[in-house]
């Protein structure tokens, strides 16, 4: 075969083996400069038998009697990440995700279809063989779901799951940087998950986070949340979080609705806040109180008392005031002054659609 000679100057030489005679002249390898002439002779790759495919630019070439394969050629070959390093003039040979190996889908494949044939033996049997069948079909069915979870899991080890690991930290960094003071609650966030789903840390100052107003905490949740959606490898992504104080007590979580926008809960049992109220207003200047609470939305708390009508107004007008008052900031303070509005009514316990008394 006639070899075609491409004489090149090398300055340095990014190879599978270089000799060692190149820079014998120099007391540095990094320091040295040496004019070799290379020979290309159409030189091919094998691994496992089967051509490496090699583009013009890296095709491999001889130098007295030695052959050169770039690094990057015989990385990708066998699913090794090479990287170089200009400043530090370092080449960098890392493992890429282990995926599923196929002889393992394989082995469950041959797993079914012998399960399959067993199925089909037993069908051909008297009907006592149900039980028979429907543990064989549970086999089938599990296995099955194993095969998809691997399928699933070879499609997610070929996919950029670096990529998204590397966006995630970027954003956390960049979320940080934009939101780590707001109003002075030192607030610090952490994101995790995946590409579909985000799940959203923030741990803050406590008594910062209180004095805080509800609309003001909403926006930071509401920032944050739109920051997330703007990135492009989350825009589609389902984003749920949870607040903490520094000694990562939670103080109140939040998910995110069709609209896009933040939907606040707590983690507030409003059964245990309506007994705590019966148990302190239960007796009022000794008229017989009974108190419940509702909360038809995550911004809203109603209660409503319930009072014989005639006691209730042995009350004053102050006195009743007073009452509505103490309960709602009762209320107030069992979700962590969260700045839900609060209504209160009383009704006559006799007819429970008189009103008595309002607040709001």
């Amino acid at each position: 075969m006639k070899l075609n000679k491409k004489p090149m100057i090398i300055a340095a030489v990014s190879a599978l083996a270089v000799s060692g005679t190149i820079f014998a002249n120099s007391t540095y390898a990094s320091d040295a400069t040496k004019q070799l002439k290379a020979v290309y002779a159409n030189i091919k790759v094998m691994y496992n038998n089967q051509a490496v495919t090699v583009d013009a630019a890296q095709e491999p070439f001889m130098i007295n009697g030695t052959t050169y394969v770039p690094l990057r050629v015989l990385g990708d070959a066998v699913g090794k990440k090479v990287t170089w390093n200009n400043t530090d003039k370092a080449v960098s040979i890392t493992d890429t995700q282990t995926q599923v190996p196929q002889s393992t889908v394989d082995a469950l494949n041959a797993q079914i279809q012998s399960l399959q044939l067993q199925l089909t033996n037993a069908n051909t049997q008297s009907t006592g063989k149900d039980t028979t069948i429907s543990q064989l079909q549970a086999q089938v069915n599990d296995l099955n779901s194993q095969i998809t979870s691997l399928k699933n899991q070879l499609a997610d080890n070929s996919s950029s799951s670096g990529s998204v690991s590397n966006a995630m930290t970027k954003l956390q960094t960049a979320l940080n940087n934009s939101y780590g003071d707001y109003r002075s609650t030192g607030a610090s966030i952490e994101l995790t998950g995946t590409q579909s789903a985000v799940k959203v840390s923030i741990r803050v100052n406590e008594t910062s986070w209180n004095d805080t107003s509800s609309s003001s905490r909403r926006t930071l949740l509401q920032n944050i949340v739109d920051d997330i959606h703007d990135n492009t490898t989350f825009k589609n992504a389902t984003i749920s979080g949870t607040v903490y104080n520094k000694n990562s007590t939670k103080l109140m979580s939040f998910t995110v609705n069709n609209n896009n926008s933040v939907v606040i809960g707590s983690n507030v049992d409003l059964t245990t806040v309506q007994k705590n109220l019966n148990n302190d207003y239960g007796t009022y200047r000794n008229i017989k109180l009974s108190i419940e609470l509702s909360n038809d939305n995550d911004e809203e708390i109603v209660f409503r008392v319930y009072a014989n009508k005639s006691d209730w107004n042995l009350l004053t007008d102050n006195q009743g005031t007073s009452l509505m008052s103490s309960i709602a900031a009762d209320i107030d303070a069992a979700y962590s002054n969260m700045g839900k509005k609060i209504y209160g009514f009383v009704y006559d316990s006799s007819n429970r659609s008189t009103i008595l008394k309002r607040y709001n």
